[in-house]
């Protein structure tokens, strides 16, 4: 933004015209909280009706909280549409001064503005505004007094409002309306009383299972999952075969969530017919609702197939242990394929949760099948079943046979050839080696790409051949295999190479030279490459420096630690990025580096600080997370998540975390919910983290919110939470991540990205991104002048782009 554009729009709002004052009020939300709030609230008490609205939207979209107060008088106004908005600022931005204003609207003369009122008071509680005592008791008297209002729409928001207040005394009241004569109200109700979690409800809601609207029984089926009301079972199971799709799947749903012993053998009872009788291996209704019965379905499905069941239902057995990762099962399931219970593919696509290392020489029978479907399924089994840190002899020989099977497509042999590299196993190179030179591309790449998997294991030349390859894409990747199995002699023939005067591929030369380094270091290289440094420019510089600064040297610190004194930016910010591979040898440099002029260093330096620095450095880090420049706010904030993680500090976590949960800025909020779920923290009761999944504008917080719920024990109103999250989230992401927890991120490594915005087709230099790596920690920043990002240590998962900092909304 320009500098000049907050003095523009400051005029603007003071102009006589009053065209220009709602100009100027619509522009109030692109500037931050901190330069838009003084005229923000200036714009909320102007004479013209429209500026007013757009500025309370502004306040809105900004976050800027001292608003409520300021347009509570709106709600006496004869304007109904100031009325609805000082409902909608109120419910955004929660204050326990707007409840008795806002009890008084519910007997405004417009229903539109009623029902706003009731939202608005459901959302001080879900904001934490209400606490115990007066205050709740403001908030839900009203609310109970309206439920018979004349109005429909206004009936349905205070049943929603009341869910959302989470107060028992609702329960009753609300019972007493599910036979509202009016569908939606019914349908509001049973998803209201569903979300209070409240058991006193059950016999209620079975009634409404009667009801003549399939959408009020679907609704209702709903809730008693939520209930996971064991009661409820006998009067559900007969609609798991109801005429109706809609009907019948909610009941199946709803039975998962229960998850008795009753309610699975309900499902199973099912298994093998209707919408699963195809036999297929792909996902059914009933396999999910199981899936979602947990642990308690595993016994039940262990006994089926030690019996006689249909091969549809044997397919639905296994399938869903092998979701469950039910390793314990495993011998149930070779059984159960050995007797022909199961079909073989039926039984690989299982071993891929459930099998265990035993399992491997049995999914190696399989690997060169006649049929097509069983092999992909061993070969998906295979590879969840061989690690390459735990080599694995036993599979070379079954896979090498494999490969000189005729029928095996170019595909196929690619995969064996990737399975090669994941066993680990020393005697693979020689198999793998004379694979490099196939005439089939995707072969030759498998081949590459499994050498650098497999680790180092001699192969050494071939891989450096191919770094003259006369295909770009083949050199990248053995560059890279290069960087992740060479050994010292590959690190002394490269070096060797820059004198040659050979024509080289300067990219992947360095590349592979950055990897080798890293596991294998030497201050000799250090020492001519920083002679090269000495006149490299433009994106080659920032490849050399990547290549110093992943060696662990006191020669390359000492190279970072000159850079980092640079007048050149850029050179500052790739030193920054390298710093957290020499630990706390760097931390002095990365805290000097975290007070840099530039906004783009500082960004990197507090991102490196994550990684090396302790619990005394988080006073600098919350110091930078407060800051107006937003890149190193969000790394900084990433950093302190970290810091607290592997400090197992729930009490660090709370107190500097818990208040940048209500940052301006979606990306810090979203860094300082993971960091507390990494931390396994909570802020007060919750009600902070349950604030942010309800209500937050911005799908990345609320994704954030439920991975931090999720991974503390729960409370009956994260609970309710997460279920009205599972069940009305309009983001798929994040509704998936209300029902299942994130897994554990594996160990992490090196990985470098390069930054292709939307529509281009290369790489852009110092491009802004906001990277989004497996833990849900962002990382903000501007890339080099390669347009590329090094992470030195990235948890090992799904890496991915998302919009930069600045544009999250």
């Amino acid at each position: 933004m320009w500098p000049d554009v907050p003095e523009r729009i400051e005029h603007a709002l003071a102009a006589s015209d009053p065209v220009a004052r709602r100009v100027a009020a619509h522009e109030l939300q692109t500037l931050g909280a901190k330069r838009g709030a003084p005229l923000v609230l200036a714009a909320l008490g102007d004479s013209d009706v429209e500026v007013r609205l757009a500025a309370a939207q502004s306040a809105i979209r900004l976050r800027i909280a001292p608003a409520t107060e300021a347009v509570l008088p709106w709600l006496g106004d004869r304007e109904t549409r100031l009325r609805i908005a000082a409902c909608d600022v109120a419910r955004a931005l929660p204050n326990p001064r707007a409840i008795p204003q806002l009890a008084r609207a519910l007997g405004d003369s417009d229903a539109a503005v009623r029902a706003a009122a009731a939202d608005a008071l459901g959302s001080q509680a879900a904001h934490g505004a209400v606490r115990q005592g007066q205050a709740s008791d403001d908030a839900v008297a009203p609310l109970l007094g309206k439920l018979d209002d004349a109005s429909p729409p206004v009936r349905i928001q205070i049943a929603r409002a009341l869910a959302r207040l989470g107060d028992a005394r609702a329960v009753v009241p609300l019972v007493g309306k599910v036979q509202d004569s009016v569908p939606d109200v019914r349908q509001a109700v049973a998803r209201a009383l569903g979300e209070l979690g409240d058991p006193r409800a059950s016999q209620a809601l079975i009634l409404q299972l009667r009801d003549n609207v399939t959408d009020v029984r679907v609704e209702a089926l709903g809730a008693l999952g939520r209930l996971r009301a064991p009661d409820a079972v006998d009067a559900i199971a007969p609609l798991t075969i109801d005429r109706q799709p809609t009907l019948r799947l909610a009941a199946i749903a709803a039975l998962g969530r229960i998850g008795t012993t009753q309610a699975v053998r309900a499902l199973i009872a099912i298994m093998g017919a209707g919408d699963d009788a195809g036999g297929g291996l792909e996902r059914t209704p009933v396999r999910e609702a199981l899936v979602s019965a947990g642990p308690a379905a595993i016994p039940e499905l262990s006994n089926l197939l030690g019996g006689t069941p249909s091969t549809a239902s044997a397919v639905s057995a296994a399938w869903v242990l092998g979701e469950l990762h039910a390793s314990n099962e495993a011998g149930a399931i070779v059984r159960a394929m050995r007797r022909g219970v199961l079909p073989a593919a039926a039984a690989l696509h299982a071993f891929a949760g459930a099998g265990t290392r035993e399992s491997v020489p049995i999914v190696l029978e399989f690997v060169g099948d006649a049929s097509p479907l069983v092999r992909a399924e061993a070969t998906r089994a295979a590879a969840a079943l061989l690690e390459p840190s735990q080599p694995d002899g036993r599979a070379v020989e079954p896979l090498a046979a494999a490969l000189r099977n005729a029928a095996l497509s170019s595909v196929e042999r690619a995969s064996l050839v990737a399975l090669l590299g994941r066993t680990g196993a020393p005697r693979a190179a020689s198999v793998l080696e004379g694979l490099v030179a196939a005439k089939d591309p995707a072969l030759r790449l498998a081949a590459i790409d499994a050498i650098g998997t497999l680790g180092p294991a001699g192969v050494d030349n071939a891989l450096l051949e191919k770094l003259s390859d006369s295909d770009a894409i083949v050199r990248l990747h053995a560059a890279v295999a290069l960087g992740d199995s060479g050994s010292a002699r590959a690190r002394d023939a490269l070096l060797a190479k820059m004198d040659s005067g050979d024509e080289l591929d300067r990219a992947a030369f360095l590349t592979a030279l950055g990897g080798i380094l890293s596991r294998v270091p030497s201050e000799a290289a250090v020492t001519k490459l920083s002679h090269a440094l000495e006149l490299a420019v433009g994106p080659e510089r920032d490849a050399l420096i990547g290549a110093i600064g992943r060696t662990r040297t006191v020669g390359a610190l000492n190279v970072l630690g000159n850079l980092s004194r640079s007048l050149d930016v850029d050179d500052r910010r790739t030193a920054a990025t390298l710093l957290p591979v020499h630990a706390s040898s760097a931390k002095v440099l990365a805290r000097l580096l975290a007070g840099d002029a530039d906004a783009s260093v500082r960004a990197q330096a507090a991102w490196s600080l994550g990684s090396i620095d302790g619990p005394e450095g988080i006073p600098l880090l919350e110091a930078i997370a407060r800051g107006v420049d937003i890149d190193p706010a969000v790394n900084a904030t990433a950093a302190i998540g970290r810091i607290t993680a592997r400090s197992k500090s729930s009490l660090l976590a709370t107190r500097w975390l818990c208040p940048l949960l209500s940052d301006p800025r979606a990306h810090v909020r979203s860094n300082a919910a993971h960091g507390l779920g990494a931390t396994g923290a909570r802020c007060g009761n919750g009600n902070a983290e349950r604030q942010l999944l309800i209500d937050d504008p911005v799908d990345i917080v609320r994704a954030a919110a439920a991975s931090a719920l999720l991974a503390t024990p729960l409370s009956a109103e994260d609970r309710a939470a997460l279920d009205h999250c599972a069940a009305s989230e309009r983001s798929s992401r994040v509704a998936h991540g209300c029902r299942t927890a994130s897994a554990p991120v594996g160990a992490p490594h090196a990985v470098e990205v390069y930054v292709i915005a939307d529509g281009a087709s290369l790489p852009r230099p110092r491009i802004t991104y906001a990277l989004e790596l497996a833990d849900g920690f962002i990382r903000a920043g501007t890339a080099d002048r390669r347009g590329a990002v090094f992470e030195p240590f990235a948890p090992d998962g799904e890496v991915s782009l998302q919009r930069p900092s600045a544009q999250a909304r």
